[in-house]
């Protein structure tokens, strides 16, 4: 446990902005991937495909740019040598000062390594002779779990790797609910020789081995879904996945409206929010036409079956987001369709024109096309 000072202090410090300023001009970054052993480094585009033709002009044009701007991704297994992790979110060091990149997660919102328990801890730490780096920060939700930590291991069998090597997961990220609940369901992930690494623990690893996998490859989130033994089941259900204006924004102002309008064609309101992880994978299992709002929740339509499943996403038109639609045309799913409402005030409501909500949910339930529709297009190949 962290002393109140210890806590109060880097309060201070990322408050003010000080502590960042201090890292940046501290840590040197060591990323140069040609330094690393490179056991598979690999680039494809991934959304060459992409249909980006929607009804809404405004969002066909974003899809189309952002998906240009994120279309090469890179998949790599990298051998690393001597790198000291620490505990709090497995960021690599070497030498003195150098921050390992691959091993830093989140680097729109730069990671760095606490300086002073760096300095304190290094000379005291566990040798182990060699380890998969997993997660140590990543797994904070849903979607950087599967994105950034999970995905990481459908790459492994494609090395010589042994897979019986210690995988390095902080006591943080293996407690998580979205660890914990794959963990008991699946006995492939169960069985991997996880190395819990606890919270003062530091270890220097004489071989590191980091993997990343392409974030929206389809092979990437087919192995994952084999990894959770999903069952091969029928959906049934018709579901608007609300968000529960208490706890969050982003919600919509006419809310009385819209599910006014979707409980004459049928549909039940969840706030996924309210379920237990097993509730809510039950649910996705069970949804076969849903509309939803833009939330992170909606990164477990993972657990929906691609054959039957079919989506509509509401999204304020100042905050459009691709990473839902890049989901479901990854994963293949039957349809995926997006209204975009009025500007969101203040980072909490936003409208929906309801009659332009009404004619997409009538034609997702019209839809009988066997392959997959995505806006305006069908796939045929």
């Amino acid at each position: 446990m962290q002393s109140i000072l210890t806590r109060f202090t880097r309060f201070v410090l990322w408050r003010t902005g000080l502590g960042r300023k201090i890292a940046a001009r501290f840590w040197q970054i060591r990323s140069d991937d040609s330094a690393h052993e490179q056991l598979l480094m690999r680039q494809e585009n991934v959304f060459d495909n992409l249909p980006t033709e929607f009804e809404d002009p405004v969002f066909s044009t974003f899809i189309a740019e952002d998906s240009a701007k994120w279309n090469t991704q890179t998949e790599y297994v990298i051998g690393i040598d001597d790198v000291l992790i620490e505990p709090e979110r497995l960021l690599g060091t070497s030498g003195f000062n150098e921050l390992v990149e691959q091993t830093v997660v989140f680097k729109h919102d730069r990671q760095y390594p606490y300086i002073l328990p760096h300095l304190l801890n290094r000379g005291s730490a566990k040798p182990i002779e060699k380890a998969v780096l997993y997660d140590g920060s990543a797994t904070r939700n849903y979607y950087h779990h599967f994105v950034d930590a999970l995905s990481s291991l459908t790459v492994w069998d494609r090395t010589d790797v042994p897979r019986d090597l210690p995988l390095l997961v902080n006591r943080y990220v293996y407690e998580q609910p979205y660890f914990q609940y794959l963990y008991k369901k699946s006995h492939q992930f169960r069985s991997l020789n996880w190395r819990i690494v606890e919270p003062n623990e530091w270890l220097r690893v004489g071989k590191l081995y980091k993997m990343q996998a392409l974030h929206f490859g389809k092979e990437t989130w087919r192995q994952m879904r084999q990894l959770y033994e999903l069952p091969e089941s029928r959906p049934h259900r018709r579901v608007f996945l609300n968000r529960d204006r208490k706890l969050y924004g982003r919600y919509l102002a006419n809310e009385d409206e819209v599910w006014a309008m979707l409980q004459r064609h049928g549909f039940e309101m969840v706030l996924a929010e309210h379920l237990t992880i097993d509730e809510q994978a039950q649910l996705f299992q069970e949804t076969e036409h849903m509309v939803a709002l833009h939330g992170a929740g909606l990164i477990q339509m993972f657990f929906m079956n691609p054959k039957f499943s079919q989506i509509i996403e509401l999204m304020p038109a100042n905050y459009l987001m691709p990473l839902y639609y890049w989901q479901a045309y990854t994963m293949g799913m039957r349809y995926y369709d997006v209204v975009v409402g009025g500007d969101m005030k203040d980072g909490k409501d936003y409208p929906v024109d309801v009659q332009q909500l009404e004619a997409a949910v009538v034609r997702m339930l019209a839809n009988d096309s066997p392959m997959p529709v995505y806006g305006k297009t069908q796939v045929t190949a």
